[in-house]
C-alpha cells in the first residue's frame, strides 16, 4: 500500500512539473547564482593621532546567492494584462555572500596588519532586454542580452589586528577590531540569459557594485573605511513559472 501510494506521489509531482514546463513565457523565476568577486579598493585608516589612505587589493572570492525575478508579460504565475510594450522589462532582486579578505602590508599601516570580513548584499535590479532567435517553444527569444540597474543594502562585518605607534622609537601596540556596519550601494549588471528550454534559463554575467562601508574599534579609537570597487562574474541558472 505504502509503495502504491509512493508511484501516485511521484506521478503527481510528475504531472504538475510537466505542467509547468509547458508555460513557454512565465511571469516569475527563481535561480540560484555562482562565481567570482574581485576587487579594488581605497582603504581610509585613523588609528589615535595617525590617519592615511591607499589603494589596496582586497583577496578575489566566491560570491553565490539565490535570485527571484519578475517578468512584465501576460502568462505564468503572477501574470497580469501588462501592456505589450512591457514584456522587454523585469524586475529582479537577489542575496548574495561572499568573503573580503586583506592579509598583507596596507601600505597605510604597519606590516602584521590584518582584516577578516564579509559581505551580504540583497540587491534590486530594474532590467531591460530584447529578445533574440524566437521559435515556437520560446517566443520571447533564445538569447535575451539584458542590462540591470539599481541599489542594494550591504551588510558587512570586519575584525582585524593594527598594530601601530604614534611616534618613532616608541613600543608597538596593537588595536584589536570587530564592527559591523549596513550601507547603500549601487549595482550594475549587463548579462545575457540563454533560454535552455521553455521553463529553464541560464544567464551569464557581469556585474559591478559600489560600496563604503566603515567600521570601527571600539575603546581603540581606530577607523577603517573602505572605498569599494567590486567586480563579479557570475552564472546563474533559472527556472520560471
Amino acid at each position: 500500500m505504502k509503495k502504491k501510494m509512493y508511484v501516485l506521489g511521484v506521478a503527481a509531482l510528475l504531472t504538475a512539473l510537466m505542467a509547468l514546463s509547458g508555460v513557454a513565457q512565465s511571469a516569475m523565476w527563481v535561480g540560484g547564482e555562482i562565481g567570482g568577486n574581485f576587487n579594488s579598493a581605497d582603504l581610509s585608516a585613523s588609528v589615535g593621532n595617525f590617519s592615511g589612505s591607499k589603494n589596496i587589493t582586497i583577496r578575489p572570492a566566491v560570491i553565490g546567492g539565490a535570485t527571484l525575478g519578475y517578468d512584465f508579460v501576460n502568462a505564468g504565475f503572477g501574470a497580469y494584462a501588462w501592456p505589450d510594450w512591457m514584456k522587454y522589462f523585469s524586475f529582479a532582486m537577489d542575496l548574495t555572500y561572499n568573503k573580503m579578505e586583506v592579509h598583507q602590508n596596507f601600505g597605510v599601516l604597519s606590516p602584521g596588519s590584518r582584516l577578516n570580513g564579509y559581505e551580504v548584499a540583497w540587491t534590486f535590479l530594474f532590467m531591460a532586454h530584447y529578445g533574440f532567435m524566437p521559435d515556437s517553444e520560446v517566443p520571447g527569444g533564445r538569447i535575451n542580452p539584458y542590462i540591470g540597474v539599481g541599489p542594494a543594502i550591504v551588510w558587512t562585518g570586519a575584525e582585524g589586528t593594527i598594530p601601530y605607534r604614534f611616534k618613532a622609537g616608541e613600543n608597538i601596540r596593537s588595536a584589536n577590531f570587530g564592527d559591523n556596519a549596513m550601507n547603500v550601494a549601487l549595482v550594475v549588471e549587463p548579462g545575457i540569459r540563454w533560454m535552455c528550454f521553455k521553463n529553464v534559463s541560464v544567464d551569464t554575467a557581469f556585474r559591478y557594485r559600489y560600496a563604503v562601508p566603515s567600521w570601527t574599534a571600539e575603546g581603540n579609537n581606530a577607523t577603517l573605511k573602505l572605498t569599494l570597487h567590486q567586480f563579479a562574474f557570475l552564472v546563474r541558472a533559472n527556472y520560471h513559472f
